[in-house]
């Protein structure tokens, strides 16, 4: 052996560095969201009023296009993770500009808009899960200038709960 020392210092090097302390646990802190394909195109929204009222947990969101607010919703009688059917009373859709409102929808009643909770952390009153909402007009203060059908679909969202 020529070089024994030279042998010896990368053993060394390579046994500090395989022991090494590795950050492998610390994940990021993701911020509230809400997203889905509405009407086929890409959707965002902020959550905007998550809350948690005894067994009820309420997720709402808003979204501003072209100086028009649009806030959807949906609420459940929440019994931990799983798959829940909306109720024509919980959820909704509205659109509203400079807070007059500009077109109002009704859940379609011939579609089971649901959401699936995936995970409820009940430490941090994190919720987390997928939804589908279908929605029709029932009123528009400007004729003609919104759908007439509104579809959430791949909805995604993630939302701190407050009391």
């Amino acid at each position: 052996m020529k070089y024994p020392c030279l042998i010896l210092a990368i053993a060394v090097a390579l046994l500090f560095s395989a022991c090494k302390k590795k950050d492998c646990c610390n994940f990021p802190v993701i911020p509230d969201f809400m997203l889905a394909q509405k009407n086929n195109i890409k959707w965002e929204a902020n959550p905007s009023g998550s809350n948690i009222m005894g067994d009820t947990i309420t997720i709402s969101a808003k979204s501003t296009i072209g100086g028009e607010e649009e806030q959807v919703g949906f609420k459940i009688v929440f019994d931990g993770v799983g798959y829940y059917t909306l109720k024509a009373n919980e959820n909704y859709y509205h659109i509203t500009k400079n807070g007059s409102p500009l077109a109002g929808y009704k859940p379609d009643p011939t579609h089971l808009s649901s959401v699936t909770i995936i995970s409820y952390n009940q430490a941090d009153k994190i919720l987390q899960g997928l939804f589908e909402l279908r929605f029709l007009k029932v009123i528009d203060s400007q004729t003609e200038s919104h759908p007439d059908k509104v579809t959430f679909s791949e909805g995604k969202f993630k939302a701190k709960l407050k009391y």
